[in-house]
């Protein structure tokens, strides 16, 4: 059994959060999962930070390059994410259940739809206001829009890009590699492969975190997870599962230096996980009303070594050219070293986006 240190430090090290990804950013989300997406830009987004944390020098233009090359593309996850094009046949699994009548949001409008379709068979790359003039708020799309994201589920279009943060949408035929595999992996090849990833990538964990946010992939997870036990694939660690070939060597010390963390970061975005695996109770308050927020509106996690030792609330005021810090908030009261540590990422951070720290 492995001790609650070596859980943490295990954990830390399999997620390249204190040692930089030695490959590229496509093999990088190949290695995660996948690169969860958010509109939010209190900062910088969601998916540049996670990179930010993990890549050597690392600029928000690579992630486009990278989608530009067909190294990656654009579907759902767990969420709305970036994922490897090797793991496309993957991502078939979903759009054929949505294909074949599975709902997700709304009401599939066929009629509409082969007009989108047609559309944009004929006339190339198009996105929603190409179309018709949105109805006014960002949630309330339109019908062209509907039918477009209906499509995209579907796998009948992909997003070749993004305008904006608008998705620009264009068949598959003119955007996916020759190479790449376009038949729907089976069913246990698809849940083995969830399995595998999520293991490799969170060194440890059990069946309801592997299939977190993914209720109709439970049933093959489960199915995948018995198999693997079975073949020895995987091995029971008391309540958790992790894969045989990982067990040893265990990680090194963990460096006791500092990173900020995205509040979707794949090491905390199991808030129940984060809990029990480092008791780090934490939560994202922008969503919840000013009198109601402890912390803050965007407060970043504190990763220190292998513990949380608190949470900082950030906003980038870009005409003033500074990273505000708003609030800070220490679990204990910092030493010296981690108080170094901590200006030295703040500092690192604001250079990153191009901005000084407001003193």
């Amino acid at each position: 059994m492995l001790s609650a240190q070596a859980v943490r430090a295990l954990v830390v090290e399999r997620q390249h959060i204190h040692k930089p990804w030695p490959g590229d950013l496509a093999s990088l989300i190949g290695h995660l999962g996948a690169l969860q997406l958010d509109a939010i830009q209190r900062i910088t987004r969601a998916h540049h930070h996670q990179l930010y944390n993990r890549l050597p020098r690392y600029r928000e233009s690579q992630l486009a390059l990278a989608e530009q090359r067909r190294e990656i593309f654009e579907y759902w996850s767990h969420a709305a994410a970036y994922l490897p094009m090797e793991h496309y046949r993957y991502a078939r699994v979903r759009m054929d259940r949505i294909r074949q009548g599975q709902r997700h949001w709304f009401e599939k409008n066929s009629k509409l739809c082969r007009y989108v379709l047609d559309r944009v068979r004929a006339e190339g790359a198009l996105k929603a206001c190409d179309f018709v003039r949105a109805k006014g708020g960002w949630w309330e799309w339109s019908d062209e829009k509907k039918a477009l994201e209906q499509l995209f589920h579907e796998g009948e279009l992909m997003v070749c890009h993004r305008d904006g943060f608008q998705k620009v949408f264009d068949l598959p035929e003119r955007l996916l590699p020759s190479h790449i595999r376009t038949d729907a992996a089976s069913d246990l090849d698809y849940g083995c492969h969830l399995v595998r990833t999520f293991l490799r990538c969170q060194g440890i964990g059990r069946l309801e975190e592997i299939a977190y946010l993914r209720r109709d992939d439970k049933p093959l997870i489960a199915g995948a997870v018995e198999n693997m036990l079975k073949s020895g694939e995987i091995v029971p660690q008391g309540k958790e599962l992790m894969l045989a070939d990982d067990g040893l060597p265990l990680p090194a010390r963990v460096p006791r230096k500092v990173r900020l963390l995205s509040p979707f970061d794949p090491l905390v975005l199991q808030r129940k996980r984060l809990q029990r695996l480092f008791d780090f109770d934490y939560q994202l308050e922008c969503y919840l009303p000013a009198h109601k927020r402890r912390y803050g509106y965007f407060c970043l996690p504190i990763l220190y070594g292998d513990h949380f030792a608190g949470v900082v609330d950030l906003k980038a005021d870009r005409v003033g050219g500074v990273l505000r810090i708003e609030a800070l908030h220490w679990r204990d009261a910092p030493g010296a070293a981690l108080q170094a540590s901590f200006n030295r990422a703040v500092g690192q951070f604001a250079r990153f986006h191009g901005l000084g720290v407001e003193s």
